[in-house]
């Protein structure tokens, strides 16, 4: 408890008045030595206890009167976060005060000094209290010195709903105005605007008021979710470059609770070790605008298709959720339906209740391939608009390609390990011959026999099905391990003609290719059929409620054992061996299955459910490809190449890199044993030069050993001052280089063939670590030329650029700036051309989600505002009027003046009441007559 006028507590020496009177009326008293005397004494004696504690209420009450009047004229206020309860303080006091009026109305000397004690003690309490709070907790309160303060504005979709007339930004900006203009002087701001990616829209502090109101002029929302965390973040960046002493934080929002990050301590954890580290620890100032009166919302929300993958073969249905998220039951009427901005059809929604939530359903069929941005729209007529309409892409593909190795070509039609899988994805005879389908299909199945397999085959195949493979020569099998980590997909048919020995060590850049080790052949002539109850893989889900397959019976599978401790089994049969297994590898999907699929393992094949079984494992193999709907953030991209990083691999012809360069591409890692082939197609076996370059990131500080493994001749340069090389041939240890995490180090590698076989890999020992490969991850491609910029148009018609980067995800397309959900139009140009062919209007649609947690408005509780406040010094001001005010130095909080002087005036009227019955009760008292006689005893007279 503090005081805004503590110079008026002098008042509180008016308690004495009334003692003081007590005093001198005691002194004016002076005794008349009567006779008679002795009968009254005898007579008030009896009531002299009780007319001690009377004169003990009334001057306890005119005391404490007088006190209260005192108190409230000194303006006292409690401070937000108070460490000791005002309550308790000024009770304290008010006791002492009448404590020490009464103690000089008791006529026992011993009683009276006992009062005394107790008065000085508990007013000696309160002011130590009193002080005690001023050196806890006014003193963050106190001015010192210039200030450097960040603005974080929210400007997230709750921040649009009107309040009393206006929008909850537009209040916000009113009030950081009115901080800038009544700030002190010297003051330097730094202004975040607060969203989906906050975004610092000063580059540096600005302590002249025009420039910050200029730049508060100019903001406006930008929608989605308020990243309080991540703006937090930034404001203690410009913060750490202002040069004050005093750091300060005020975020002006309405405390939506979504996007703060209250489910994880640690993140705040982080926040506190940061905010510790500065000079002087900031304050945070959270100033809340108030929630909306009767919010009134239906939401769209939550967007998902039937299938992932998407064709023009078929129909697809799609699923939204109507949500209503207010206080008030809404009928909307209808959604809209539109597919690349034409209307396409119209969904009836009725009653929708707060707290209800409603699915509806949309059937489609797209006659086009490529990108197609569907959007959903309900004209509810709602106070929030901007969660009335729902955008996602959809990436409708004309074809997927997919190779099947045939493994046993020479068998029947019945025992042809690939067959029934060509059959179940394209249902044409010409597919069996090797020849495309000629239907108008999504699966677009290709059958190669095993023997005739070459690289050229891999190169347009998104999925890879390997029906009862024996084994691959080396080269083969390094291609193939690298496409799947590149995305692309491998289903493992593992018939009886597999070997074991040779899925079992194929490994590659993300470890063993094959989900779990295979082991000998089991067979049971009654048979085993799958145990729907284990279908819990997402590739294998939708047939655990329903289908046939439980009653199909296998005679003859693979044993299978985990990889390590790691164990990929999707589904497994009756006796719980495993029937399919699957992992994710690289960017792509691996999926075992440890049965043939054709007449010599039973009669699997002849179930209703083996053909979606067949499509539902090679879409799931497919993966997603490149997903044009992402997440909010600053500089939202996709991966269009996702090889997860690597180096920029140059091919030349000839001895040096002076040769013709034959073609340029990016590789994951230097591992390659290409024994007596050539690397690529076009390049002889001999006499070629291969050179790598990029970035190597550590991912830990220290020294790493360098270590090769070549059949030819390899030079290595690091950080460009350093060269390692070696012509000797087998494994060698080239040297040890420093290396700081997270740096990227400049990294130059280049290989010269020797007649004959032809082999490098490059590898590390990283501190207390073991040799391996350097992986994707630790690589960034180099680059030749800078990115092309390519024209965007955001979701709001703001122009702005995009281009293709190399990354440690490989290569992607980046927008740049903010994130504001809804729908970019991105212009294309040769490279994005290649992975998206078939697009509209020659623009590529990138869809920025919205967080579905921003059309539900759920405030901030307590214990967020705990956790808050163990990281940082948190305030809560109620007006820009508080804020100021620690701004001064002066400090804020409840005033309660008005609750003492209601008090004081209660306690005036209580006390004009006491002294009323205290009077008439003593005159009734006096009131006595007595009968002296009418004779004189003594005639002696008075002395």
């Amino acid at each position: 408890m503090f005081f805004f006028n503590p110079w008026l507590l002098a008042g509180l020496a008016g308690v004495s008045i009334p003692i003081l009177i007590h005093l001198i009326r005691q002194q004016a008293a002076k005794p008349i030595e009567w006779g008679a005397m002795r009968f009254l004494f005898d007579t008030v004696s009896v009531r002299r206890r009780k007319m001690e504690w009377e004169d003990l209420l009334l001057m306890a009450t005119r005391c404490l009167l007088i006190g209260l009047v005192a108190l409230a004229v000194a303006r006292p206020f409690i401070t937000p976060d108070s460490s000791v309860p005002w309550l308790f303080v000024l009770p304290t006091a008010l006791l002492g005060i009448a404590l020490f009026g009464g103690s000089f109305v008791l006529s026992n000397n011993r009683m009276r000094w006992i009062v005394r004690a107790v008065s000085f003690a508990a007013l000696v309490l309160a002011a130590g209290l009193v002080l005690f709070e001023k050196y806890a907790n006014m003193k963050r309160f106190e001015a010192s010195g210039r200030r450097d303060v960040a603005l974080v504005i929210d400007a997230s979709t709750s921040m649009e709903l009107l309040r009393e007339g206006k929008s909850g930004f537009e209040i916000a900006i009113a009030e950081a105005k009115r901080v800038v203009n009544g700030s002190p002087r010297g003051t330097a701001f730094t202004v975040v605007l607060g969203g989906p990616a906050p975004e610092a829209v000063t580059a540096e502090p600005l302590t002249h008021r025009a420039d910050v109101l200029g730049i508060l002029n100019n903001l406006a929302p930008v929608g989605g979710t308020f990243r309080a965390h991540e703006a937090l973040g930034m404001a203690t960046i410009a913060l750490a470059e202002g040069r004050n002493s005093t750091k300060e934080i005020i975020v002006f929002t309405d405390s939506q609770r979504a996007g703060w990050r209250f489910d994880n301590p640690s993140a705040w954890r982080g926040l506190e070790t940061v905010w510790k580290a500065l000079p002087t620890p900031p304050k945070l100032f959270l100033r809340n605008i108030g929630t909306p009166a009767n919010f009134r919302n239906i939401a769209l929300n939550d967007f998902e298709l039937s299938r992932t993958i998407v064709g023009t073969d078929r129909e697809v249905v799609m699923r939204a959720l109507v949500q209503n998220t207010g206080e008030q039951a809404i009928t909307p009427g209808h959604v809209a339906v539109e597919v690349d901005g034409r209307q396409a059809g119209e969904i009836q929604v009725g009653l929708v209740v707060p707290g209800q939530s409603e699915t509806i359903e949309f059937r489609h069929k797209f006659e086009d391939a490529g990108p197609r941005v569907v959007q959903l729209r309900i004209d509810a007529k709602d106070d929030l608009e901007a969660d009335n309409q729902l955008s996602h892409v959809v990436n409708v593909r004309s074809k997927l390609p997919v190779l099947i190795v045939e493994g046993n070509p020479s068998g029947s039609f019945f025992e042809r390990a690939s067959g029934y899988t060509a059959l179940a994805l394209a249902p044409s005879r010409a597919v069996l011959g090797g020849e495309a389908s000629g239907k108008s299909l999504l699966m677009d199945p290709r059958v190669v026999k095993a023997t005739s397999l070459q690289r050229s085959d891999l190169d347009n195949a998104e999925v890879i099905i390997l029906a009862d493979v024996q084994r691959f020569q080396t080269g083969i099998a390094s291609d193939i391990a690298r496409r799947v980590a590149d995305g692309a997909g491998l289903i493992t048919i593992a018939g009886p003609r597999a070997d074991p020995a040779f899925y079992n060590a194929w490994d590659g850049l993300d470890g063993y290719l094959i989900p779990m080790r295979l082991e000998e052949e089991a067979t049971d002539s009654d048979g085993v059929s799958p145990a729907i109850s284990t279908f819990d893989h997402e590739s294998v889900k939708i047939f655990g409620d329903s289908g046939d397959l439980k009653e199909a019976r296998v005679t003859r599978w693979r044993k299978t054992k985990p990889h390590g401790d790691i164990s990929a089994q999707a589904a497994a049969f009756s006796n719980g061996d495993t029937f399919i297994a699957a992992r994710n590898y690289g960017n792509g999907r691996t999926l075992l299955f440890t049965c043939a699929l054709d007449a010599r393992a039973g009669a699997l094949p002849a179930k209703r459910s083996f053909v979606p079984l067949i499509h539902e494992s090679t879409t799931w193999a497919a993966g997603l490809g490149a997903d044009l709907n992402v997440d909010a953030s600053w500089n939202p991209g996709i991966a269009i190449n996702r090889n997860g990083g690597g180096l920029l691999g140059e091919y030349y012809i000839g001895k040096n890199t002076r040769s013709a360069k034959l073609v340029s591409r990016v590789d994951p890692a230097i591992d390659f044993k290409w024994d007596g082939a050539a690397p690529i197609e076009g390049l002889p076996n001999d006499s070629f030069v291969i050179h790598w370059n990029g970035q190597i990131i550590a991912p830990v500080t220290g020294q790493y050993k360098i270590f090769t493994e070549v059949v030819g001749n390899i030079v290595l340069k690091i950080d460009g001052s350093r060269e390692m090389n070696t012509g000797q041939q087998g494994s060698q240890e080239l040297g040890g280089v420093d290396l700081v995490a997270g740096k990227p180090t400049d990294i130059s590698v280049k290989f010269s063939d020797n007649p004959g076989d032809a082999l490098v890999r490059l590898y590390w020992i990283p501190p207390g670590g073991t040799k391996e490969i350097i992986p994707a991850s630790a690589l960034i491609p180099g680059d030749t030329k800078d990115p092309e910029l390519l024209a965007v148009t955001d979701p709001i018609g703001s122009q702005r650029t995009a281009g293709l980067k190399h990354g440690r995800r490989g290569q992607e397309l980046v927008v740049n700036g903010a994130a504001i959900p809804g729908v970019y139009l991105i212009s294309m140009n040769w490279d994005l051309n290649k992975k998206f062919p078939e697009v509209f209007n020659n623009v590529l649609p990138l869809v920025v989600n919205r967080d579905a947690e921003e059309s539900s408005f759920v405030g901030m509780t307590d214990d967020d505002l705990n956790l808050a406040r163990s990281a940082i010094d948190l305030i809560l001001p109620k007006s820009v009027k508080d804020i100021l005010a620690v701004m001064q130095g002066k400090g804020f909080g409840r005033e309660i003046w008005k609750l003492l002087a209601m008090a004081a005036l209660i306690l005036f009227i209580l006390e004009s009441i006491l002294a009323r019955w205290v009077s008439r009760s003593r005159r009734t008292t006096e009131d006595v007559r007595v009968d002296f006689g009418g004779e004189t005893a003594w005639r002696g007279g008075f002395r």
